[in-house]
């Protein structure tokens, strides 16, 4: 087995001995027969160990046990203990998930702190063959398929190649004690339940299951490589992005003979999955306006496009303007003018006020439904939401709408028209000029 782990490292480039190493030690079978076969390598590492406090003693028992094996391989011992409970019912995640995020944030944390190149896990075969498993429940796309990376950024798992009762027998003939985790043995967990239940039955119709299984994986890896190819080829003509948001020119998603596919792999990015991505298939093309939502981001249906954005919560609030000022928090600039130095400026960004025409102080706030106004050039009032309709103000931009007020007039839509009401006349002695940031040509 030295000689297939020497190999399979080799093979896909996970590190060598010019590497710092971090070996990450639960103390069952896995890790122990990875520090044992690194051992072996003679490399320059150290050993880390999670105690995530939900097996009380026995959890204790493992850190101390790691702790011996680290001492007897003279190896630097890193160990840290978790309330992994409060951490998943704070952040809304199951005590899995949790685990995980506790164990590589604190990973990359040692990593960045004493500059270990590598981050080892004793990730297997059988590990693999669950992860594709429980991806295809999900309703994964093919490269939730591919299963576990042999490399991924600074993280590498060199026992991918071994299945679990090829690691256990590795242990019974080298005489490696380990630690048993009671929660495997359990089916509250979906993994286990895959572990104990389905690959048996599976085993059952092809002895060789894991050996295929891993020829499997060499074929879909290479199956994604082609599928994310042509992705990316098509991304670049039907994606961009202006900073803020990303949009996607529907008109061009739709000529593409897999468009699905292409709508998925741009919106997972962003939270979205494959239910969401059917539904909207079956809008693109019919009214604008609908939305949908991921944890994190929104996504708004915009006749010709599809618009993504991150989703921010909102904390502004109505701002009274006593005089001329800038407003910093909004981009906003304000200054007065004399009329001899005045030059016309129709930019959107830009609004020139008669001042004496104004009424101090002046409001800021959210534009609400039912504000109307008198569009520049007009003597006949309009609807907020009508101008938005004629405008084509898309749904995500119209809720961040400002403007600003006189005496509850409305003397400017804030980045998009003045008012008539308060236009330069020939009477105009001061102009008030006021500048946004965002700019709505």
């Amino acid at each position: 087995m030295l000689q297939q782990f020497k190999q399979f490292v080799s093979l896909n480039g996970l590190f060598d001995h010019s590497h710092s190493l971090l070996a990450a030690v639960s103390g069952g079978a896995d890790s122990v027969v990875m520090l044992h076969l690194l051992a072996q390598c003679r490399l320059k590492m150290a050993v880390a160990h999670c105690n995530f406090q939900l097996r009380g003693a026995d959890a204790d028992g493992d850190e101390e046990f790691v702790r011996q094996l680290a001492a007897k391989y003279q190896m630097p011992f890193f160990s840290i203990r978790f309330n992994t409970l409060a951490y998943a019912d704070e952040h809304k995640l199951s005590v899995e998930m949790a685990a995980r995020e506790l164990r590589y944030n604190w990973f990359a944390q040692l990593a960045a702190e004493h500059h270990f190149d590598r981050i080892l896990t004793a990730h297997h075969l059988n590990d693999n063959i669950e992860t594709l498993m429980l991806n295809l429940t999900r309703g994964t796309g093919i490269n939730g398929l591919t299963g576990i990376a042999a490399i991924n950024g600074n993280i590498a798992r060199p026992l991918l190649f071994a299945t679990r009762s090829h690691i256990e027998e590795y242990a019974r003939l080298n005489n490696l004690a380990f630690r048993t985790d009671s929660t495997n043995l359990s089916d509250d967990y979906q993994r286990n339940i895959i572990r104990h239940r389905i690959v048996p039955v599976l085993k059952e119709l092809n002895p060789a299951f894991e050996e295929r299984m891993s020829k499997n994986f060499n074929h879909i890896r290479q199956a994604a490589d082609i599928y994310n190819w042509y992705v990316e080829k098509v991304s670049v003509e039907v994606l961009k992005t202006d900073g803020m948001h990303t949009i996607i020119d529907t008109e061009r998603l739709m000529q593409q003979q897999f468009a699905e596919a292409v709508l998925y792999e741009c919106i997972r990015p962003f939270g979205f999955n494959s239910s969401q991505t059917e539904d909207i298939m079956k809008t693109v093309g019919q009214k604008s306006g609908n939305t949908f939502q991921s944890a994190t981001h929104r996504l708004l249906i915009d006749r010709s496009r599809i618009i993504i954005e991150p989703i921010e919560k909102s904390y502004f609030q109505t701002i009274e303007i006593e005089s001329p000022r800038n407003i910093d928090s909004l981009g906003l600039t304000m200054r007065v003018v004399p009329i001899k130095d005045f030059a016309l400026d129709k930019r959107p960004c830009v609004a020139c006020l008669d001042l004496d025409k104004l009424q101090f102080p002046l409001t800021i706030r959210r534009w609400q439904h039912g504000d109307f106004f008198y569009p520049i050039g007009m003597t006949k009032a309009q609807k907020l939401s009508d101008f938005f309709v004629n405008n084509k103000v898309n749904v995500f931009d119209k809720e961040r709408v400002m403007v600003l007020t006189s005496d509850e007039k409305i003397a400017w839509i804030i980045g998009y028209r003045p008012d008539n009401r308060f236009k330069i006349s020939d009477k105009t002695q001061r102009v008030l000029l006021l500048e946004t940031e965002c700019a709505n040509d």
